[in-house]
């Protein structure tokens, strides 16, 4: 019997972030939302009749904006994954919450359905930085929200904040994790921006109209978010990531341990049995195939054993404490340094990587230069 990750799309968004590269669109009117979340009903009872009611690990509701949706849409769709899947005894189920789309009542309903970890997707408590980046919320939004969350019972909340941001100072991002951290969540993600293609910031940036930090000041950001955050207790257990002891993000070591994940809802990824295989992004297609029964599939394949070997490697090696040794072993039947020794000892050679007995893992070096390290197990 397998065990999936269970990550469920929701493409909708009152206005489009100009750095955003996911999916989404703006709500046109209600009738789209009734028929997409009865496209998605359809998709769910297809992979469940195709895996056999597989056991699900974990629930990543995201998007877009899922709490955009009512009290009764979000419902319906934790209530169909229970019906149709095997949900395991007090999995995470996680959603992520946009300020300006969240309320008491809201909340209530996301706790009596079992959601019981919340991501709010805060990026920063400076307002002025927040209009630069075209959210629709305030600080207020973001503390009222933190507020009712805690109210109605949420033990689990994540905080979203980003660096690198067009007109953001280093004070800036220290104003905000220190507020942040006066919250006291339970996880916090820190991205640093990146500049997407087809995106509207990334015009602008080809156009030279993009204020955004010089790469000596974006790494000075992430380095004072890493020791401030370390120095209030916060475990910094992958690259953007830090949790108190206990409150790892499950849904997301799926992804970085490349084991497998089911993906629902249009644009969504997922990957099983050594096949990745992606949703149309198309909100009208998406809802056509799968009024015909059909998987709304746009691309598939089945990676090659050295492409599952590398990926393997680079998302393992997001997480601080690397890959095991032993694990590989397990899983190739054949260990890494077989088939990856050269690149292995040559980013030991550039202090990027270190070997321990058990684990090869990035050095403090390695993680500012990530992107780097992962390009030596890529053709």
């Amino acid at each position: 019997m397998r065990n999936l990750g269970l990550y469920v799309h929701i493409p909708f968004c009152i206005s489009k972030c100009p750095y955003c590269d996911f999916y989404s669109e703006t709500i046109k009117n209600e009738d789209i939302v009734e028929k997409y979340l009865s496209a998605l009903q359809k998709e769910i009872k297809i992979y469940s009749s195709k895996y056999n009611q597989p056991n699900i690990a974990s629930i990543y509701i995201g998007g877009g904006t899922p709490t955009i949706l009512t009290e009764k849409q979000i419902s319906s769709i934790i209530y169909l994954c229970f019906e149709y899947f095997k949900i395991k005894n007090n999995i995470e189920i996680t959603i992520e919450s946009n300020p300006a789309t969240f309320n008491y009542s809201k909340a209530v309903n996301l706790i009596k359905t079992g959601i019981n970890r919340i991501s709010i997707g805060a990026q920063s408590f400076n307002n002025s930085l927040l209009s630069n980046i075209g959210r629709i919320h305030n600080k207020k939004d973001i503390l009222n929200s933190y507020q009712i969350a805690r109210t109605v019972g949420f033990n689990n909340i994540n905080i979203d904040l980003m660096f690198g941001l067009p007109g953001q100072t280093i004070n800036d991002l220290l104003d905000s994790l220190k507020t942040a951290i006066t919250l006291s969540p339970e996880h916090i993600s820190a991205y640093g921006l990146s500049v997407e293609p087809n995106t509207t910031f990334h015009h602008l940036y080809k156009k030279g109209l993009l204020n955004i930090p010089e790469s000596d000041a974006f790494y000075e950001m992430y380095a004072k978010t890493i020791n401030y955050l370390k120095s209030e207790g916060y475990n910094h257990y992958e690259i953007s990531n830090f949790a108190r002891k206990g409150f790892k993000c499950s849904h997301n070591i799926i992804y970085w341990k490349n084991n497998e994940y089911l993906g629902v809802g249009a644009s969504s990824t997922s990957y099983i049995n050594k096949s990745r295989f992606r949703n149309i992004s198309n909100l009208g297609q998406y809802i056509n195939l799968l009024k015909q029964n059909i998987l709304p599939i746009e691309y598939q394949e089945t990676l090659p054993l050295k492409e599952e070997m590398s990926e393997t490697i680079i998302l393992s090696l997001r997480m601080l404490k690397g890959f095991s040794k032993n694990n590989f072993n397990k899983r190739f039947k054949m260990p890494a340094a077989s088939f990856f020794g050269e690149q292995l000892e040559y980013l030991k050679k550039q202090g990027l990587l270190s070997e321990t007995k058990k684990n090869y893992h990035l050095t403090k070096k390695g993680v500012f230069l990530a992107n780097i390290a992962f390009l030596e197990f890529i053709d």
